[in-house]
Order: C-alpha cells, then structure tokens, then sequence
C-alpha cells in the first residue's frame, strides 16, 4: 500500500503550477479515451507505462486482500477494488485541490485498468500453493 501512495500521489508538485489548455484538462469521465489515445502513436514507452503499470499496480492488492479475508462473493470483491481505486483517484483530486495545483489527472481508465489488476491479483492468488497461503495467514 506504502509503494502505491508512493507511485500515485508522490511527488506533490505545489511549487510549479501544472497548466491545462481548452483541449487537455486534468479529468477524464469518458471510459477508453486515455487508453485509445495512447495507443494511438503504437506501443511506446509512455503507452506501456501508462496501461500495463495501472494494472501491474494493483495487482498486490488483489493478493494480498484475498490473503487477509475470504470473501467469496463476486460483488463484495468488485466493491472492495471499486473503493481502492477510487480512493486513489479521489486522494489525487482532493490533493490537487487543496493545493491549488491539478498536478496529478484523474482519469475514469486509470479505475478501469486498476479493476482489471486488482481482478488479476484475485485470479493469481487462485493459483497461489495452499502452503505459501497458509505460510503469510495469521
């Protein structure tokens, strides 16, 4: 959780205000237009870093929820990776707000690439040995 905060909402640029034009503005509400943008120019750098970090990221979370609770409804476990990617995202605007510097977007696929990592940490703990499971449960 410590390499997420990290990863998300640090460095917290207040000194540099971060300016947006009419066409680029710090929030995005419509599903796949980040994702299609990148994608765009091909695979590049900026395009892997961008999606496949997003779901790399919450991929731990995934595990280790699935590690600290049993929670065998579907909507229980889409509710909890619902709540920590929104957390994220709305701990970046809340931020930005508060110091007057939109330094971070906030973006509906970051929450849409965040879910499918989240859901493929819940798959691999599925393959996980029942003895490394049993090796980190208290």
């Amino acid at each position: 959780m410590i390499a997420v905060a990290v990863v998300t909402l640090f460095p917290i640029v207040y000194d540099s205000v971060v300016e947006y034009s009419d066409t680029v503005t710090w929030y995005n509400y419509v599903p796949f237009k980040t994702i299609t943008e990148t994608l765009k120019n091909g695979i590049t750098t900026t395009s892997v870093t961008q999606i496949i970090g997003n779901i790399i990221l919450s991929v731990p979370f995934g595990i280790f929820v699935l590690l600290l609770f049993e929670i065998p409804q579907w909507w229980k476990k889409l509710l909890l990776a619902l709540s920590f990617t929104l957390t994220i995202e709305l701990l970046q605007m809340f931020i930005g707000l508060a110091i007057g510097n939109m330094y971070r977007n906030i973006d509906v696929d970051d929450i849409i690439l965040n879910l499918l990592g989240t859901y493929l940490g819940y798959g691999l703990y599925r393959i996980i040995p029942n003895r490394v499971k049993s090796f980190f449960k208290l």
